[in-house]
């Protein structure tokens, strides 16, 4: 799953790009750092376990250094990279930059690039229903196309339940950039975690959550060592950091969850799209667990903590045997039973 930091020259995105990823954003056009997703439960299963080896979920997120456009608020270079995201952060400036004279105006801003993505999208499906007058084929996603063209002539975002699941599979091929999920990044000043009202007031209408940050501030947290970290937040009367709270949020607007598995060998964390079936989410891990698949043997992590063990889980009858149908839920800690 991917995600893509989108926003106005100036708005810091690089250096919340570096202060999610670790990286600094280079000349590329686009620079790729993969986002391991903190998880308390794969912690303390570690304690117990005391593996190997232990390993987060991850997600990989895009940064773009392309030249600013006269014309729009993204470029169209840009516009094209992001097609394939699943998610957008939406990056916006909420402090005085050295860069630039113009002041910071992150409502104004929000209201620049939605309008832009908009009119990218009508002008698409513009062209799509004019063909369509000529040739007269009635495709199956033309009464989409004409609900979404009367929604962005409105200047509207489409809200979640304005296309169904069985329409978005008919005009995946069109990436829309306004029906990408969406995720609005407030670049702020130190110790500033409230969003302008009037930003708020855009956000709250179009559905969109929102997150403060201080990029350089998170910056430098994360180069502490890990006990540094917590004395540092302590101070604040935080448990963790901003760009935390922020990367678990995101895992969640991807549509992901966890599963987890567990062992001496290793502990792990597994992402897959919410509502995987055991047989699927088998396949993550190994081909050949999924083709052979048998039953899968499951305890969710709150039972496993509540009962103390393995044993003590299955006196208590906390492990279940599950069949392939069986929907994954978060936090599941799962071994498949397999014969190839």
């Amino acid at each position: 799953m991917k995600a893509a930091l989108i926003g106005l020259p100036f708005s810091g995105k690089s250096t919340v790009f570096q202060a999610l990823t670790g990286i600094e954003s280079g000349k590329k056009e686009e620079t790729v750092g993969t986002i391991k997703v903190p998880d308390e439960r794969i912690d303390k299963l570690a304690e117990i376990y005391n593996p190997k080896k232990k390993t987060y979920s991850e997600f990989v997120l895009s940064d773009y250094t392309v030249p600013p456009s006269k014309e729009s608020a993204l470029p169209a270079k840009v516009k094209n990279l992001i097609q394939k995201s699943d998610l957008l952060i939406m990056t916006l400036r909420n402090f005085d930059s050295l860069m630039t004279s113009d002041p910071s105006d992150p409502a104004a801003e929000y209201k620049k690039i939605k309008e832009d993505m908009i009119l990218t999208d009508f002008v698409v499906i513009e062209k799509r229903l004019e063909r369509e007058m000529k040739e007269k084929k009635n495709p199956p996603e033309l009464k989409v196309l004409q609900r979404l063209r009367d929604l962005f002539e409105n200047g509207e975002f489409p809200a979640a339940d304005t296309v169904s699941p069985e329409e978005m599979e008919l005009i995946a091929n069109y990436n829309f950039l306004s029906l990408k999920k969406m995720i609005v990044l407030v670049n702020q000043p130190e110790g500033e975690q409230t969003v302008p009202p009037e930003l708020a007031k855009q956000l709250e209408a179009d559905g969109i959550s929102c997150f403060c940050v201080s990029a350089p501030l998170e910056v430098e947290l994360s180069e502490l060592a890990p006990e540094e970290q917590l004395e540092f937040l302590k101070d604040y009367g935080l448990s963790e950091s901003a760009s935390v709270r922020f990367i678990k949020s995101a895992y969640a607007a991807l549509g992901l969850i966890s599963f987890l598995t567990a062992g001496s060998d290793e502990v792990r964390a597994w992402p897959i799209k919410n509502g995987t079936p055991a047989l699927y989410a088998a396949g993550k891990i190994h081909s050949d667990i999924q083709r052979g698949f048998i039953r899968a043997e499951v305890v969710h992590f709150d039972d496993f903590i509540k009962y103390g063990s393995e044993a003590e889980c299955k006196k208590a009858a906390a492990y279940r045997l599950e069949g392939k149908e069986y929907v994954v839920k978060d936090g599941d800690i799962i071994n498949f039973r397999f014969n190839v």
